[in-house]
């Protein structure tokens, strides 16, 4: 006999399930995969259903918002995809990589819902946000960068505002940034000049105005016998490495900063 029941309520019902017989599949990334046939057991002895979904639907909704990233998770590591913001909980905007921007279907279930998978991002590079830390950055594995904000600093009532960025490594070269009337081969030749010459120089601009793009094209003059060494914060947007038949042929050594453990 099966019992009808709305998703939200069954989510929770689940997560006081699991934390009380198999806390360790929820703490233990490594242990991930034993959290879905747990929750199909769970379904399968309380017959609970949701309108509109099969068991395997079900089961595979409540891993996404157990272990994975709730509604945010179809979206991250998308090549179309250039930018999630998360205005509020109940507001996604998804920024296509042609400039165009669409609203989400989805949204979380509350302001609490979207600051716990928030927080849950945040972990994977050691970063917290909390009352304490309303505002915080960090980065996902594939170059995703995440920078966040939670009440204070944002209204109560809307929970918290997120801007996830996925950087994808550059496909734009030098030619192509002259023939696309970004550049003149002088200016091209000139920047690349300072760069093989150690010649100091600042790229800035807007979100999304090509920084990265300009850089990456720029580094690639640098001959494969000179070293490259990065230095970035949060997350890696240069892609410097090149290979040829399986072997890497320059020299590039990318590393990132992260915030001191000392305050001062």
């Amino acid at each position: 006999m099966s019992t009808r029941i709305a998703f939200v309520p069954l989510l929770s019902k689940v997560q006081e399930y699991i934390s009380t017989h198999y806390a360790a599949s929820l703490s233990d990334s490594r242990k991930f995969g034993q959290l879905k046939p747990y929750i199909e057991k769970f379904l399968r002895d309380n017959g609970f259903t949701v309108e509109g979904m099969t068991t395997n639907e079900l089961a595979d909704k409540l891993y996404c918002e157990m272990a994975e990233y709730s509604v945010l998770t179809k979206y991250l590591g998308k090549d179309e995809i250039e930018e999630i913001n998360v205005n509020g909980w109940d507001d996604i905007a998804i920024t296509y990589t042609d400039g165009h921007i669409e609203k989400a279907d989805e949204h979380f279930y509350s302001p609490t819902h979207a600051v716990d998978i928030v927080k849950r991002l945040l972990h994977h590079s050691g970063m917290i946000i909390d009352n304490a830390t309303p505002m915080s950055q960090g980065h996902l594995p594939g170059n995703t960068r995440i920078t966040a904000l939670k009440e204070p600093l944002v209204d109560d009532d809307r929970g918290i505002s997120v801007s996830i960025r996925l950087l994808h490594p550059s496909r734009v070269n030098r030619e192509q940034l002259v023939a696309g009337g970004n550049a003149t081969q002088k200016m091209i030749d000139f920047l690349c000049m300072c760069l093989r010459y150690g010649v100091s120089f600042v790229v800035a601009g807007a979100t999304s105005s090509g920084k990265t793009t300009l850089l990456n094209a720029l580094l690639t003059s640098i001959p494969d016998n000179k070293r490259i060494f990065t230095i970035e914060s949060g997350s890696r947007e240069l892609s410097l490495v090149r290979t040829k038949d399986g072997k890497v042929i320059n020299n590039v050594v990318h590393t990132l900063s992260r915030p001191s453990d000392n305050e001062a």
